[in-house]
């Protein structure tokens, strides 16, 4: 038989935190992509078709981290859920 040990608390603190941690980093990141939006609009050539490839590639990468921070919190939040809930349920059946 396996034994664990969870804090169901605390890994819905984890869940918040990832949150918290995710909005402010896409806060950063959209104001970083408005200065870069900015400067496409005013640089024209082949360095400026290569400034752009590599933009793309970007926010293809920050969809990604973005997609990935956002099931973490869920999924943090779910196991914090049920955790706390079969708590409860255990201690139900012996509270006589």
């Amino acid at each position: 038989m396996s034994r664990f040990e969870v804090d169901s608390a605390r890994v819905e603190q984890a869940s918040a935190a990832v949150a918290t941690s995710a909005g402010n980093l896409a806060a950063e990141v959209d104001g970083m992509m408005r200065h870069l939006l900015d400067l496409e609009s005013c640089w024209k050539g082949q360095a400026a078709s290569g400034f752009q490839h590599l933009s793309a590639q970007w926010r293809q990468t920050q969809d990604r981290v973005r997609t990935t921070l956002e099931e973490i919190q869920r999924a943090l939040a779910q196991a914090g859920r049920q955790y706390a809930d079969v708590e409860a349920a255990n201690a139900r059946m012996f509270a006589g």
